[in-house]
């Protein structure tokens, strides 16, 4: 269990609960975003730096009003065979309350053969928050007998301001082969859940182009149902290509989010 809260002092946004449990550790948080001073970045940890068999695993967030935070953890995890009935599951609770910001930027998961995990992410963001989401995988089968594994579910569901679900988005892979991949061996992909101030036909048309840019690469960005963001599908030959990918992404979200505070700031002003 991981569950972290976090609100604004001083200027900077600062921890306030912080609980954890094995497998997961946390260790000091920094601020490293020169542009936004008051972003605190924290990397979570894990003792066992896997998941295994029948793991049960929980994260609860709570972003109270006018934070900032950048949330990853230490590299990509390595998800192990289950027993036949055995599934692992993990569940990720993400409250951000208006004028608070989250990039949740989790490294992939590496799913070895006859691996089975089922991974469901709950966002509630305020009409006035936003939030940048991602999630990876790719095979790994270390007798190079392109083996797969034996299931993944993976399910967002976004509500805004406690509505009923607005964004409801599942994926079911069951005992795949593999040639349903088509070749590709990592996939991803990203929710950008945005205010009214952003101007979302413009920032369909950036993520398109610089994902068109990265060699190997396959994409496509839309905008959410509702207006209230932009969906981002990717499929890559490595993890390498899916990572540049998440951080052009993510440039673009951080610069939405400047250009939108300097609208605000100057709207203010008059």
């Amino acid at each position: 269990m991981l569950d972290l809260s976090f609100v604004r002092r001083a200027n900077r946004t600062v921890i306030d609960r912080r609980l954890f449990a094995w497998p997961f550790v946390l260790t000091r948080s920094f601020y490293l975003d020169p542009e936004r001073p008051s972003c605190l970045s924290v990397i979570v940890q894990t003792g066992s730096g896997a998941v295994h068999g029948e793991d049960s695993l929980a994260q609860r967030l709570v972003l109270n009003p006018g934070t900032a935070v950048c949330l990853t953890n230490q590299g990509a995890t390595a998800v192990h065979r289950a027993e036949p009935a055995g599934l692992a599951t993990e569940t990720i609770d993400l409250r951000v309350a208006g004028g608070a910001s989250l990039e949740y930027l989790i490294e992939p998961r590496i799913l070895f053969p006859d691996a089975a995990l089922c991974q469901s992410v709950e966002l509630d963001c305020a009409n006035d928050g936003a939030a940048l989401i991602v999630d990876a995988f790719t095979m790994h089968d270390p007798r190079g007998e392109a083996r797969v594994f034996r299931e993944l579910t993976s399910t967002f569901c976004l509500r805004r301001s406690g509505s009923e679900p607005l964004v409801i988005d599942r994926t079911r892979l069951y005992r795949p082969t593999a040639d349903i991949f088509r070749g590709y061996q990592a996939f991803g992909s990203a929710f950008l859940v945005l205010s009214a101030w952003h101007d979302l036909a413009n920032l369909q048309a950036l993520v398109t182009k610089a994902l068109g840019e990265i060699p190997g690469l396959y994409a496509a960005a839309s905008v959410l149902p509702e207006s209230t963001g932009l969906g981002v599908r990717l499929a890559a030959q490595d993890l390498a290509g899916i990572r540049t990918a998440f951080a052009r992404v993510s440039a673009i979200y951080r610069q939405a989010l400047l250009s939108v505070a300097e609208q605000q700031t100057a709207v203010q002003r008059r």
